[in-house]
């Protein structure tokens, strides 16, 4: 599902609102990607991933709670760099 919404009420009592770029409904759990259009060159690949690892796991929390179904892999794509790192 691509561009799928995302809404849930945190702890904090913040609304969290996003669209996760493609999700997949896989045997083993949800798969969740975000798209980072960076140019970075391979060694920085992992930095620009855990600079936005806490999108990823808010928006996989919020799957989670809302489908009852793991979530199984969270990825960081880089299409303007030709690559992807898996960030859970």
């Amino acid at each position: 599902m691509a561009e799928y919404p995302v809404q849930q009420v945190l702890e904090t009592g913040q609304v969290l609102n996003g669209r996760i770029d493609l999700l997949l409904d896989t045997h083993e759990g949800w798969v969740l990607i975000d798209h980072k259009s960076n140019p970075s060159p391979k060694a920085r690949w992992d930095e620009l991933a855990d600079d936005h690892v806490g999108q990823l796991e808010a928006y996989a929390k919020a799957i989670h709670l809302a489908s009852g179904k793991p979530v199984a892999q969270g990825w960081t794509f880089l299409p303007t760099a030709a690559g992807a790192v898996r960030v859970f």
